[in-house]
C-alpha cells in the first residue's frame, strides 16, 4: 500500500513538472526551486542582474561616447537590446524583491497538483498545462535562432583596416555599429565589451521566456483551478440533504477565496514586469516596423528586414499571449456567478438559499491581469495597443521622413 501511494505521489509531481514546464529552469536560477520556501540566492540573483546590468551600461557608454555614427538599423539594434535589457534585469529584479510571494505561489501550484482527486480534474489542469508549455516553445525558438544567427554573423574579429586618413576598426559587434571601436582601443578592452553584450543576450533569451512560462503556466493554472472549481458545483445533487448543501457552499467559498489570493498575489508580481514589456516591445515594433517600411518604399529589402519581421512576431506574440491568458483568466472567474446561479437553489432550504445569494456577491470579485495595475489585460486592451502602435508608427514614419 505504501508502495502505491509513494507512485501515485511520485506521478502527480511529474505532472506539476510538466505544468510548470522550462519555467523551472527560470526559478531554478534564481534559487526558488524547487520544494521549499528557500530565500532566493543572492549569488545567483547577482550573476543574472549584474550580466543585464553591464550589457545595458556597455552599450550606454558606447552610445554616449560615439553617438549613432551607424546606419539606422544599427540604431535601433541598440535601442531594441538596451530594452530588452533592461526588462529582463526587471524580471529577475522583481521576483527576488517579493520571495514570499513568489514563494507562495509556487507552493499553491504544487498542493494543488498533489492533492487533485479525480482523473477529470487531472485532465483539465494538464491541457491548461500544455498550452503553457507550447507558449515557451513559440517563444524560445525564434529567440534562439535570432541569437544564434548574431554569433555567427557578428563573431569577434581581431583584424583591423584604416581608410581615409582616419583609423577605424573593422571589429564585429553584436549589437551596434563598428565604428564604435576604434582602432586604438585595446583589445582587452573590446573583447570585454564584445562578451558584455554576449553574455547579456543569450541570459535574456532564458529569462524571457522563463519568465513568460511561468506567468503563463501560472495563469493557466488558475483557469483550470477556476473550471474545476465550477464543475465540483455543477454537480450538486437535488436530493442531497441541507447540511451537506452547506458543507460544499463553505468548501466552494473557501476554495474560491483560496483562488482569488493567488490570482491577485500573482497580479501584484507581474504588473510591473507586463507594464515594462509594454512599453519597450511597443516601442520597438514601431521602430522596426518604420525602418521596413523605409526599406520597402526605396526598394532595398535585405536580411535584415526578414530578421525585423521575425523580431516583431516574436514581441507581437509576446503581447497577445500576455492579452490571451489575461483575457482567458477574467472570463473563468466570472463564470463562477453563472454556475453558482445554476445550481439547485430551489431544493434548497430558505437559509441555504440565502448563504448562496451572499456567495454570489462577493463573487463580484474576479481576478484579472493587470500591466501596473492600470491597464487590464484582454482582448480589448490588445486591440488598442495595437491601434495606438499603428498610429505612433505612422506618426514616426512622417516625422523621419
Amino acid at each position: 500500500m505504501e508502495y502505491k501511494l509513494r507512485t501515485h505521489e511520485l506521478e502527480w509531481n511529474r505532472d506539476m513538472h510538466y505544468a510548470l514546464g522550462f519555467s523551472k529552469l527560470w526559478c531554478r536560477a534564481l534559487g526558488i526551486w524547487p520544494w521549499k520556501r528557500n530565500k532566493i540566492s543572492t549569488a545567483r540573483f547577482a550573476l543574472l542582474f549584474g550580466l543585464e546590468v553591464a550589457a545595458v551600461v556597455s552599450l550606454l557608454e558606447r552610445l554616449l561616447t560615439h553617438g549613432n555614427c551607424g546606419s539606422v538599423t544599427n540604431f535601433i539594434d541598440v535601442m531594441a537590446a538596451i530594452l530588452g535589457f533592461t526588462v529582463a534585469a526587471l524580471k529577475v529584479c522583481c521576483p527576488w524583491m517579493q520571495q514570499e510571494r513568489m514563494c507562495f505561489i509556487i507552493q499553491s501550484l504544487m498542493e494543488d497538483w498533489s492533492s487533485v482527486g479525480d482523473n477529470r480534474s487531472r485532465q483539465i489542469m494538464s491541457q491548461y498545462a500544455f498550452w503553457g508549455r507550447l507558449a515557451f516553445t513559440a517563444q524560445i525558438i525564434p529567440a534562439a535562432v535570432i541569437a544564434l544567427e548574431f554569433s555567427i554573423t557578428r563573431a569577434p574579429s581581431l583584424t583591423s583596416d584604416t581608410f581615409r586618413n582616419n583609423s577605424l576598426s573593422t571589429h564585429n559587434l553584436l549589437v551596434g555599429p563598428s565604428c564604435w571601436i576604434p582602432d586604438t582601443m585595446p583589445m582587452s578592452l573590446y573583447l570585454l565589451h564584445y562578451f558584455l553584450v554576449f553574455f547579456g543576450l543569450y541570459s535574456a533569451i532564458l529569462i524571457f521566456p522563463g519568465c513568460d512560462a511561468f506567468v503563463f503556466s501560472v495563469v493557466l493554472h488558475l483557469c483550470g483551478q477556476f473550471e474545476v472549481l465550477n464543475q465540483s458545483f455543477e454537480n450538486v445533487p437535488h436530493d442531497e440533504s441541507d447540511l451537506d448543501h452547506k458543507r460544499r457552499i463553505r468548501e466552494y467559498s473557501r476554495r474560491h477565496n483560496k483562488l482569488l489570493t493567488l490570482g491577485n498575489e500573482l497580479n501584484d508580481l507581474v504588473s510591473l514586469i507586463i507594464f515594462s514589456e509594454l512599453f519597450s516591445n511597443g516601442m520597438v515594433i514601431c521602430l522596426s516596423g518604420i525602418v521596413i517600411l523605409s526599406n520597402i518604399k526605396r526598394g532595398n529589402v535585405s536580411d535584415d528586414d526578414i530578421n525585423y519581421g521575425v523580431r516583431i512576431y516574436i514581441w507581437y506574440c509576446e503581447l497577445f499571449m500576455y492579452s490571451y491568458v489575461g483575457e482567458q483568466l477574467a472570463s473563468q472567474s466570472e463564470k463562477i456567478q453563472k454556475t453558482i446561479y445554476g445550481c439547485p437553489w430551489y431544493s434548497m432550504s430558505v437559509n441555504t438559499a440565502k448563504e448562496i445569494k451572499f456567495i454570489m456577491m462577493r463573487n463580484n470579485s474576479f481576478c484579472y491581469l493587470t500591466a501596473g495595475g492600470i491597464l487590464v489585460m484582454n482582448y480589448e486592451t490588445f486591440k488598442d495597443i495595437t491601434r495606438i502602435m499603428f498610429s505612433s508608427c505612422s506618426v514616426l514614419k512622417l516625422i523621419l521622413e
